[in-house]
């Protein structure tokens, strides 16, 4: 197996891991968190309805078994296999009690089951990396490592979606959906460091640079926990119809101290970034990490004072993850580039 095509699935990887959040951003933005009301299929389907009248009760069709509909209110699923009548027969129905959601909306449906189909097509290149480092064990035991733990992040984040929709979106278990989204891209950074090690030109920072790095890279993470935080206020919001160039002032603490943090942050990596230019350190992902933390305080600025325009919201997440993705692969070439 060519490094080549170990590096170059990676890549993709991790290229589907910023879409699967970046679409499942816009399932929140929109709404679209029950679009499909069961997992993993959609109303029962593979491929989801279109339109109400495919979730609607009519004579002379024919059901498959698990398929739903709405019916007095409620979502009910065939129990086996069958072709209705001229009259709806209940014996042929259960309720579905999972949850109560019983709406069917055709945006918000595909714009969840695309969400859920990124987020299968991102398991393909991640066991192809597993199958391939099962054959470099014994000479690159780390690739099977990290592969394993990619495995089983996709693995979590999929049994742990299924929760959240039967659920109907509890807000803890989407904060936790958030941090498996996280922990995925830090695995894939550093399959990619490991894969491009040797490529790669030394860093003159001591470890005390490492340091601060990894420091800016955790706090950072804090600030993406409590935005995630805010995003389920907003979703409460969204959900009581309240007028959103309102939901700002409804914030809790929450906000304040996200808002004031990002002060702190970027304030630190702009003093840190001047003193190792004035010693001749230039790390030029470091340089990228201060432009996108700049607009991403721009983005959230931008939300906070112009009623939280819907496209600045997925876009403020993509911002701090590629943050966070920089910051790794720095401490990264930090801690390892010595040994």
């Amino acid at each position: 197996m060519s490094k080549n095509l170990f590096l170059r699935l990676a890549q993709v990887e991790l290229v589907l891991l910023f879409i699967v959040v970046i679409a499942g951003s816009v399932v929140r933005m929109t709404g679209s968190g029950m679009g499909c009301p069961d997992w993993p299929k959609c109303f029962g389907y593979l491929v989801p309805p279109t339109e109400e009248s495919q979730v609607l009760w009519s004579p002379e069709r024919e059901f498959k078994k698990g398929q739903m509909i709405v019916h007095d209110q409620a979502l009910y699923k065939a129990k086996n296999d069958f072709t209705t009548g001229q009259d709806y027969v209940s014996g042929n129905w259960e309720k579905y009690t999972v949850h109560n959601y019983a709406t069917f909306n055709a945006a918000h449906t595909w714009i969840e089951y695309i969400n859920r189909l990124f987020g299968a097509i991102s398991g393909i290149p991640m066991f192809l990396l597993f199958v391939m480092s099962l054959v470099k064990v014994k000479t690159k035991p780390i690739y099977l490592v990290l592969s394993a733990l990619g495995l089983f992040g996709l693995g979590f984040e999929a049994w742990l979606g299924k929760v959240v929709v039967d659920g109907n979106l509890v807000p803890h278990q989407i904060t936790y959906h958030m941090l498996g989204a996280i922990f995925l891209i830090a695995v894939m950074v550093t399959f990619i460091y490991f894969l491009r090690r040797n490529e790669l030109s030394k860093t003159h920072l001591s470890k005390s640079g490492g340091v601060f790095i990894l420091s800016l890279a955790l706090l950072l993470l804090a600030q993406i926990v409590m935005g995630t935080q805010i995003r389920e206020e907003f979703d409460l919001m969204q959900k009581s119809l309240s007028p959103r160039d309102l939901w700002v002032d409804q914030l809790g603490v929450v906000f304040y101290i996200h808002r004031s943090f990002s002060l702190v942050l970027i304030l630190s990596a702009i003093y840190f970034w001047w003193r190792w230019n004035q010693k001749g350190i230039r790390i030029k992902s470091f340089d990228g990490v201060i432009v996108i933390m700049s607009v991403a305080i721009v983005s959230g600025a931008a939300m906070a004072y112009f009623g939280v325009p819907k496209l600045l919201q997925p876009t403020h997440l993509f911002l701090s993850l590629v943050m966070f993705a920089l910051l790794w692969s720095v401490w990264l070439r930090i801690q390892f580039s010595k040994k």
